[in-house]
């Protein structure tokens, strides 16, 4: 009688085993599956924007803060730099494009504004 009984004992840990292997293979499988999903995501955007090429550049983004920033934008040929905050989108100003590297332009900019507030103060007094 007690032959019947180690037979079915080991017939369940058999079952048991075999149960948990499952449960490892399945695991492992879906713990590779995610990040194979996430490449072909990526690979397929990447393709999109290769195929999807948009008159709407963006050149350059200079971050301000947590959630703001600068950015130079290039759309048709003309260089836009708008100011990003989380709650809006300004157009700060507009430059030609490609005729002089961003940092030159900037450097104008300053050699204006500071010539405006040269003749601002002499106007005044």
């Amino acid at each position: 009688m007690t032959i019947p009984y180690l037979q079915a004992s080991g017939v369940q840990d058999v079952s048991v085993t075999s149960s948990i292997w499952k449960v490892v293979v399945s695991l492992v499988f879906v713990i590779a599956f995610i990040p194979a999903c996430l490449w072909l995501m990526k690979r397929f955007q990447f393709a999109q924007m290769k195929l999807g090429q948009s008159d709407i550049k963006i050149v350059t983004v200079q971050s301000l803060g947590t959630k703001e920033k600068l950015m130079l934008v290039e759309v048709e040929g003309e260089r836009l730099l708008i100011g990003v905050t989380a709650h809006s989108i300004n157009h700060l100003r507009s430059f030609p494009s490609k005729s002089k590297s961003f940092a030159s332009l900037m450097d104008e900019v300053d050699r204006e504004n500071s010539a405006d507030d040269k003749n601002g103060k002499e106007g005044v007094q």
